[in-house]
Order: structure tokens, then sequence, then C-alpha cells
């Protein structure tokens, strides 16, 4: 292998870096695609430092892979302890976190998202429910009024439903439905999160962090071909999160 690299090391570089172009026209600048040409840059960094000459680097780079590693596994363990999250508790409010919509048109994380809470709303008719999404690129309008739609057209009533439309991260969501919250005049709600198992465990943090008495948890199914790259984000996302 290591000869075979040395010999079409060049070819195996270029042809990365435009798979990373190609994706990076085509996708634009989405998580995956940066991630890809995140590793693709220390990949042919890496492979030409010639380790032999450079002890102290060579030490510092694998102290380096090994926190990422050590940190990779304890925080997807925690991710991992809230993917099957369906806690039976009642709540005081429903929050509906929400994703991407192309155009008008839900994302397939979305709708998993949207239809996960369907029982617990309709057998709790008086539980008010907040969509939590603001309107973003390529989204002809906020998510907030399109998770609103999909929910009435599931029979949900417009009365239970709270539009929340401003905000652009999960800190925001939870940070802006809790303001709207308190304008009804609860100070300590009891919530429940809806949103993807992957993303559970960050949410339910974060709105810890933002005051709210209680956070349980209903998680929706994520995409078995998007768990991956998922899973990799949200450790991103929770070092983030945690610092």
């Amino acid at each position: 292998m290591k000869k075979f690299l040395q010999k079409n090391g060049l070819i195996i570089d270029l042809v990365l870096l435009a798979c990373f172009v190609a994706f990076l026209a085509f996708w634009g600048q989405r998580f995956a695609v940066m991630f890809f040409g995140m590793i693709t840059v220390a990949f042919i960094v890496l492979r030409r430092i010639d380790y032999q000459k450079h002890v102290i680097l060579k030490r510092i780079i694998l102290t380096g892979f090994g926190v990422v590693a050590v940190s990779f596994v304890i925080i997807e363990a925690l991710v991992f302890t809230q993917l099957g999250a369906n806690d039976p508790e009642e709540a005081d409010y429903v929050i509906i976190l929400g994703s991407g919509i192309r155009g008008t048109e839900l994302s397939l994380t979305l709708k998993q998202r949207l239809d996960a809470s369907l029982d617990y709303i309709r057998s709790h008719p008086q539980t008010p429910v907040i969509v939590s999404g603001g309107q973003g690129p390529g989204e002809s309008i906020p998510e907030a009024l399109a998770m609103k739609n999909y929910l009435i057209e599931q029979g949900i009533s417009p009365a239970q439903v709270i539009m929340e439309d401003r905000s652009t991260s999960t800190q925001e969501n939870l940070a802006f439905s809790k303001k709207i919250i308190l304008e009804s005049g609860l100070e300590h709600p009891e919530i429940m999160i809806v949103t993807s198992d992957y993303h559970m465990f960050r949410s339910k943090y974060i709105a810890a962090k933002n005051g709210y008495a209680a956070e349980y948890g209903i998680s929706a199914p994520s995409p078995g071909y998007l768990k991956p790259i998922n899973m990799i984000r949200e450790y991103f996302a929770t070092i983030k999160t945690f610092i």
C-alpha cells in the first residue's frame, strides 16, 4: 500500500480534489461535502510529512488523533443513550424541532419528526404544540409553516399548533420556543421534544441549559443511509455545544 501511494500519490490527490470540487458544485457547502474536503486535505498533507525527521510533529499528530478518538467514543456513547427515546411523561408543551425543507416540501428527516409526534399529539389534544424552524437558503417558506401545514393535513387542529418561525439553530429553537411559552404565563414548563434520534441528546442538553423544568423526548428514526454522516456531524455539533 505504501509503495502504491508513493507511485500513484499525485494521481490520487488530483482525483480526490476533483471529486471534492464536483461534490461542492453539485451539492454546495453541506456538511458531508465539507467533511470530505477536510479529510482529503488532511490525507494529502499528512502523507507528505517525513515523520522520521519530524519526531515531535509525529507525536503531536498522534496525540491529537488519540484525543479525537477518545472524545468521539464518549460523545457517540452519550448520543446513543437517547437514540430510542420515547418518554411516556406528560408535558406542558410539545416542541417539534425543524429540519430543512426544499421550497415548500418537507425533507424526509423533517417528515419523520412530524410523523413521530402524531401519536402523542393525538392522545393529548389539549397540549399545545410548538413547531420551531425559520427560513433558510432554498426554502420558500419558514420550516414552521411547512410543519404546521403538514400537521393540519394529518388532522391536527390548527388551534393546537403554534409557530416559532425565526430560529436557525437548535439553541434558537429552544430559546425562542421558551419565550413563547413564558409569554403564555407558564414560568416552569415541562416539554416534550420531538427530533431525530441522533439529535435527541444534544437537544435535551440545550433545553436544560435554557432552564426548562423538565425535558422529555420522542425520537424519530433517521434515514439509514444518512446515519453515519449525521452521527459524525453530531459529534462536532456536540463539541461546539459543550464549549
